[in-house]
């Protein structure tokens, strides 16, 4: 069973159909994300390992669409995860609401309420820099 840990809202200056493309092809996830050193992708499976330090090192990353969102769920990990975006929005301008769901029964020597405020700060800088390559490939497309 998962319980909602967390949650992040940004807005983007720029289309949905962007954000919802950076978001289900694993290859941006290395211009947003910039711990992570390697991303293997296979179907909607993504190896991805980390070159700092992290709690999940190494993990498996299922990539989803939903009908108003992506899914990603996290696997192999010390910790199980799911991220759900929900993206909604007019024009070009784009709200993107993060939603982090954590299996209940991880087994980590911390308690997970201790984790929750440093892993929202970590989700929420990610999400930032998501926004960002998002508005700079739509200003360069124009």
């Amino acid at each position: 069973m998962q319980k909602k840990s967390f949650s992040n809202v940004v807005i983007a200056r720029a289309a949905q159909k962007d954000v919802w493309q950076a978001l289900v092809e694993p290859q941006y996830l290395l211009e947003w994300v910039p711990e992570i050193m390697i991303a293997r992708q296979s179907e909607n499976r993504i190896s991805i390992t980390r070159n700092g330090p992290s709690i999940n090192q190494h993990e498996i990353v299922s990539i989803e669409e939903i009908t108003n969102g992506i899914k990603y769920t996290s696997t192999e990990g010390r910790i199980e995860y799911e991220v759900v975006f929900l993206i909604s929005g007019v024009d070009k301008c784009v709200i993107i609401q993060e939603d982090v769901y954590v299996l209940e029964k991880t087994a980590l020597h911390l308690p997970l309420k201790l984790l929750t405020p440093i892993a929202k700060h970590a989700f929420a800088v990610n999400l930032n820099n998501l926004v960002t390559v998002v508005e700079k490939r739509t200003r360069l497309a124009k």
